[in-house]
């Protein structure tokens, strides 16, 4: 009870402390020992809450028979006691540790008043308790109204060390950022901002400057804090705020602090690549070029961002198959898509009546590649009534420009291709109103750099490609060696052949898997000859330069070619290739799923039979598959192998559980799945390959069955 009274007595003295401390703060100099104290504060602060909410909890549920029980009554007094103790030795923390430097005192004046106000309440609530004994709906009242304030104190708490709005932002829509699209992006506000709102600004806001710094505007980002400005580029290190990212985590001046949330590795490389470029805060992604860092970063953070959703209905099946030939392939954009994608091929087959017989496919047309095709300008009207392209590649025709007011009608087209044509600045004004358009592409035109700049002056929103833009000084990046090896099956030993256009350039090569580096990688030279199924991985370095990324191309060996083979389910129809003989003809189809060269599966399992006239023996079995991960192509699930002499008594031979990959991983890629077994006759191969029956949670389709689609079977 001795306990209980000084606990009691001590709220006169801290309340009192807190309204002095309240009427004095313009003048109060908090020393160094006090201010230990007041940083005790984020330490504290939950005591107080979790009690009052208790107390609370208990005091408005507790059925009436209960509440005259001694035990009820000494446990919620004891209750309110301590609630009121943390209360106001809470709140005097929090006011010393507002006079330290960073706060902004108007943005945390309220979140000091509740503070102040609820220890305040507690305190009346505790002094008149058995005055309110006997009043229970005042009681509750009070009771509901203190509950109601140190519930809005805590928010206001949370928006100071976490950003505003930190407690209610999941489930406020305003502050649900739409994806945006690559075309549409702009630098700063969808690379850079997220990642210092996520990382920086809990720190460097209006309510709690650290060091000065706010880091809200763009005004006050480049105003900087008390140490100076955030970066110099003429500095090596690009100044102060990449200085204090690359410090290690235990120094002090280490940015975002020890304890905090850190930058990921692309975090750092888009702040970098962002000041390194000039920090341009309203530069749009697509005006930089195609090789620069910051837009390789971007179309990598935006890459699902635009996937677009389109309204009208799927074109007829039966029609698209009628129209879709040798010299135009019609493609749908992904498997659940009804978008189309048209190319043009072979030049001597192209005439205007091609494009003529697409307008039963008008609404569903996409993306138009005419590329290197002797298209007129009077084609261009025909063009113009695809009323849904967002994508035309007129590249290398026989365009003048003297028509392209024909495109006027096409309102969702994203991107022009225009190169190597004959269009002139004056042509190209017409298409400034299309409110879609991002990118215009006018390499070896007769627009010149001058030109561009006048169009984008008319229409901000496009951005006109005329050719690279760097400057002599630029630290440039080597292109990609060229792998010449045109055949990824090989039947003997087959040289490597490599080259790289670029004077000097050293390539090197890897056969293990590992990326190629610049010391012990082994340099190539003409005699390098593949005898075995492997991966190369190829990359340039050269002195001065950045060196290249990484080409990498599986080879397949053919050492048993089968004689025969069928297939014992039937594929999807529209994926259906050569049937069975598509498992042996040693043709390794593009990536393109669509290419006709794939078979697909995604109902059933892919059962296939090979036959051999003469029995080999054989150890390896080898399923060259797709991985698209957007359209649902994964790797299968299972793939089983199995042998035989006689067709009747068969042997199980290997069993693969392929891994799959996660949402990061490479979209769209090759891949070799090997099932290897100890050497076994065989004059028969059984395959049983299972898609994924269930897509993973976080694929844009999931729970919905995968696709497996399969080229070629290679056994040795």
């Amino acid at each position: 009870m001795k306990f209980k009274n000084i606990l009691a007595a001590s709220l006169i003295p801290f309340n009192t402390l807190l309204l002095f401390f309240l009427l004095v703060e313009g003048r109060l100099d908090v020393p160094a020992w006090l201010q230990v104290f007041g940083r005790m504060h984020p330490l504290v602060l939950h005591f107080p809450i979790v009690l009052i909410l208790l107390y609370a909890a208990m005091l408005l549920v507790t059925p009436a028979q209960y509440k005259k029980e001694h035990w009820f009554q000494s446990g919620i007094e004891w209750m309110l006691l301590f609630a009121s103790v943390t209360s106001a030795v809470t709140a005097l923390m929090g006011l010393l540790l507002s006079r330290e430097p960073g706060y902004d005192a108007d943005a945390i004046a309220l979140h000091k008043y509740t503070g102040i106000l609820t220890s305040l309440l507690l305190f009346i609530m505790y002094s008149s308790r058995k005055w309110l004994a006997t009043r229970a709906s005042m009681a509750g009242v009070l009771v509901v109204v203190t509950a109601g304030i140190v519930i809005w104190a805590g928010h206001l708490g949370g928006n100071i060390t976490h950003g505003e709005n930190f407690v209610l932002l999941p489930v406020t829509p305003d502050n649900t950022k739409p994806p945006v699209a690559l075309e549409d992006a702009v630098l700063y506000a969808d690379l850079v901002e997220p990642v210092f709102q996520a990382k920086c600004m809990g720190c460097h806001n209006n309510s709690k400057a650290k060091g000065e710094l706010v880091m809200d505007t763009k005004e006050l980002l480049l105003k900087g804090g008390k140490n100076g400005k955030l970066w110099d580029t003429t500095k090596p290190d690009l100044g102060l705020l990449m200085h204090r990212i690359h410090l290690p985590l235990e120094e002090k001046e280490h940015m975002p602090p020890k304890g905090k949330p850190q930058l990921t590795e692309e975090e750092t490389a888009i702040i970098y690549a962002w000041i390194k470029g000039g920090a341009a805060f309203d530069k749009r992604v697509i005006e930089l070029p195609v090789t620069d860092t910051l837009r390789v970063l971007a179309s990598k953070v935006l890459k699902q961002s635009t996937e677009e959703q389109y309204s009208f209905a799927s074109a007829d099946e039966k029609q698209i198959q009628k129209l879709s030939n040798n010299n135009r392939v019609i493609t749908p954009l992904s498997l659940v898509s009804p978008a189309l994608v048209v190319n043009f091929y072979n030049k001597p087959f192209y005439n205007i009546q091609q494009l003529e017989d697409l307008k039963p496919l008008a609404e569903q047309i996409v993306e138009l590649n005419l590329d290197n095709m002797p298209v007129k300008d009077e084609d261009l009207k025909v063009i113009g009534s695809f009323k849904n392209l967002r994508k035309l590649n007129l590249n290398f025709t026989g365009i003048t420009g003297a028509t392209l007011g024909e495109l006027k009608n096409l309102q969702f087209l994203k991107s022009l291709s225009l190169s190597g044509t004959a269009v002139k600045p004056s042509h190209i004004t017409v298409l400034t109103g299309l409110p879609k358009l991002r990118t215009v592409y006018l390499w070896n035109t007769p627009v010149l750099p001058a030109d561009a700049a006048e169009l984008e002056k008319q229409n901000k929103n496009i951005a006109y490609q005329t050719g690279f833009k760097g400057a002599d000084t630029m630290i440039l990046k080597l292109t990609p060696p060229i792998l010449q090896n045109e055949e990824q099956v090989i039947t003997t030993s087959t040289p490597l052949k490599l080259k790289h256009y670029i004077n000097g350039a050293i390539i090197r090569y890897t056969f293990d898997g590992s990326e190629p580096d610049s010391i012990s990688s082994p340099i190539y030279k003409s005699g390098v000859s593949i005898d075995s199924e492997l991966t190369v991985k190829t990359k340039a370095f050269k002195p001065g330069w950045i060196s290249s990324d990484v080409v990498q191309q599986h080879f397949f060996k053919s050492g048993f070619k089968p004689d025969s083979a069928v297939l014992l389910t039937a594929s999807d129809s529209r994926y259906s290739a050569t049937g069975a003989k598509t498992l042996i003809d040693l043709e390794k189809s593009e990536l393109n799923f669509s290419a006709g060269k794939w078979l697909g599966f995604q109902q059933n399992a892919m059962e296939a039979k090979l036959f051999y006239s003469k029995p080999v023996t054989a150890q390896t079995v080898t399923l060259s598959l797709l991985q698209n991960i957007g359209p649902s192509i994964m790797p299968p699930y299972k793939v089983t192998v199995m042998g035989s002499t006689d067709d009747k008594n068969w042997a199980t031979l290997a069993t693969v559980l392929p891994k799959q990959p996660g949402k990061d991983d490479t979209n769209e890629e090759n891949l070799a799945i090997v099932c290897r077994f100890k050497p076994v006759q065989v004059k028969y191969i059984k395959l049983l390959v299972q898609p994924v029956a269930s897509l993973p949670a976080w694929h844009q389709n999931k729970g919905a069955k995968g696709w497996v689609f399969i080229d070629e079977v290679f056994v040795n």
